[in-house]
């Protein structure tokens, strides 16, 4: 029984630890980052947080076959410090940006490109985004002078 115990308990570790390594990061504005599935990132000065939760409905042209269209796939992310309402989607082709009016988060990348031989796991994506402050009042009049 103690065996049993220690070897779910042991499991249980390995699992939450695995966990872990999806877990919160730091990115700067203006800079590139990307994330993997259900994994964050806090945005160095500013109070925003953003998370890639999934890819939906993935049917982009794979990059080793002619298509006539293009297809698309649709990326969620999470925005938390801002009255974004969750999940915001985008959509390929890329890249495509979303703004509250003081923040723009542009989705610059969907890794990996799908190819005809080998399909793509929901763990196995990346997205590469850049969070940007958003010129405000006094910087626009600044602008003009």
């Amino acid at each position: 029984m103690r065996r049993a115990a220690f070897g779910f308990m042991t499991a249980l570790a390995a699992l939450a630890t695995g966990c872990l390594n999806t877990g919160p990061t730091e990115a700067t504005l203006g800079e590139e980052f990307e994330l993997s599935p259900n994994q964050s990132a806090r945005i160095a000065g500013s109070e925003l947080t953003v998370g890639f939760r999934r890819v939906v409905g993935d049917n982009r042209c794979p990059i080793d076959v002619f298509c006539l269209v293009e297809g698309r796939a649709g990326i969620d992310l999470d925005v938390f410090g801002t009255a974004a309402t969750n999940p915001v989607r985008f959509f390929t082709p890329l890249p495509a940006s979303w703004d509250d009016g003081t923040y723009q988060i542009k989705v610059l990348e969907l890794l990996p490109n799908p190819t005809a031989s080998r399909a793509i796991k929901p763990e196995d994506y990346r997205v590469r985004l850049v969070v940007q402050l958003l010129p405000g009042p006094a910087d626009l009049a600044r602008d003009t002078e």
